[in-house]
């Protein structure tokens, strides 16, 4: 799940570059959502894309402060959860 991915990117230094397909996938969400400021690159015509992880918005950083349980019950008090909950649930 892409909250979990959030408190992954936060514990690591930003800029950081991300190589694996999920990892960009789970970046993209959470961009999507406005949790994070990142980017995607080719590096080559043709060639394999990377995501850049930039920072933590403060979004970002507000979701990861929320009590532990209101990412599993009261998602509606938070639009920000909310719209991440529903771009997870149309990549499925």
């Amino acid at each position: 799940m892409s909250i979990e991915f959030l408190r992954v990117l936060a514990k690591h230094p930003a800029p950081a570059t991300l190589t694996d397909p999920h990892d960009i996938d789970n970046l993209l969400v959470l961009r999507a959502a406005g949790l994070v400021a990142a980017l995607t690159l080719k590096l080559d015509a043709g060639g394999r894309e990377v995501g850049r992880f930039l920072a933590l918005t403060p979004d970002g950083r507000s979701a990861l402060g929320a009590p532990e349980d209101s990412f599993k019950r009261g998602v509606q008090a938070n639009p920000q959860l909310q719209q991440l909950q529903q771009l997870q649930q149309l990549q499925q």
